[in-house]
């Protein structure tokens, strides 16, 4: 069934997971937050993929409570283990403030998120408000080659943060924020300059909740943007690998575009590494839909976050295709 939880998040426990490939810079700036939100008591959930948490150990001292997640990943095996870690600290909410997450370097975050955004009795308590890439910018390129991880970071990020950008050039920093922008469009970007990561609420503000870019074609019926990589520009080998916009002025079918949306990623859908936009039904009631793996979520919100003149969805794989998706969508348009 479609999600369908309250719109007041009140009394949930604000969640940031952290992702990024191995030596990016995720304990960095775990240890930023820290120290600027002197007056937030923290949950940290480290990760480490090996028997001693070597990260757990460079955090910053505070009084926050550091669980520790050994000898495997959250993306697989210990996923059943954060869920019961999960459920003792519902049981002692009232002495933390903020939960953080810092997944090894390895993890896919899709999966860490999907308990946040599915599951029902984790969403009683938690509510994921940003799930934040840290990108090393001198080596992301090469990490984008040799590991389809790194490409599912970026992919499932709602926030960027380019970290090391003074170890290469500039051209060559425009050239990896373009990529990156290219693989997620709707991913917030921001740069650390200065060496100090950069002074954003990622606590209060969710940035899950942005508008897809607007393109020249907003008058359409619907619209289609298709970006990918160039390889003239920078050596790649990723060149098939795309992402998607999709605009409709019609009202959805909710349930129906569940339905389709469900098969299409159970069956169809092997190299779709994220699906995510706004859309609105007959009521012009809006929704926040996105997938978790197999799994498509959507949820009601509030229509001040997002005005319901049009449907945007964003598709992010490779080798897929506009017109089947723009076909795949207008099963579910409401006539």
């Amino acid at each position: 069934m479609v999600q369908q939880p309250t719109l007041s998040n009140n009394n949930l426990i604000p969640t940031i997971i952290v992702t990024g490939f191995l030596g990016a810079g995720k304990t960095s700036f775990l240890n930023h937050t820290i120290k600027n939100n002197p007056n937030t008591r923290f949950a940290i959930i480290e990760n480490e993929f090996g028997e001693e948490n070597i990260d757990g150990h460079l955090i910053v001292n505070t009084s926050s409570d550091i669980l520790e997640l050994n000898n495997g990943c959250l993306c697989c095996s210990l996923n059943d283990k954060l869920y019961d870690i999960l459920f003792d600290l519902h049981l002692k909410k009232k002495d933390f403030d903020v939960l953080i997450i810092e997944a090894t370097g390895i993890a896919d975050p899709a999966n860490i998120a999907q308990l946040f955004i599915v599951h029902p009795a984790v969403k009683e308590s938690f509510i994921l408000k940003n799930v934040i890439a840290i990108v090393d910018s001198e080596q992301i390129i090469d990490q984008l080659n040799q590991t389809e991880e790194a490409i599912k970071q970026i992919s499932f990020s709602d926030v960027i943060i380019l970290n090391k950008p003074d170890l290469i050039e500039e051209d060559n920093l425009y050239n990896v924020k373009s990529i990156i922008q290219k693989i997620n469009p709707t991913a917030t970007l921001f740069t650390k300059e200065n060496n100090v990561f950069p002074m954003i609420d990622f606590i209060q503000t969710s940035y899950a909740i942005k508008k897809p870019p607007i393109d020249k074609h907003t008058n359409c019926s619907h619209a289609i943007q298709t970006h990918e990589h160039n390889p003239k520009q920078i050596e790649h080998q990723h060149t098939d690998f795309t992402s998607i916009t999709l605009r409709y002025m019609e009202a959805f079918d909710i349930q129906q575009l569940f339905h389709n949306l469900t098969v299409f990623l159970t069956f169809q859908a092997k190299d779709v590494y994220r699906v995510k936009g706004f859309i609105f039904d007959q009521t012009n009631q809006s929704y926040l839909l996105q997938s978790v793996g197999k799994r498509i979520n959507i949820e009601p919100i509030k229509n001040d976050e997002f005005n319901p003149m049009n449907s945007v969805i964003v598709f992010i794989g490779k080798g897929i295709q506009h017109k089947s998706l723009d076909k795949l969508m207008r099963k579910s348009i409401l006539n």
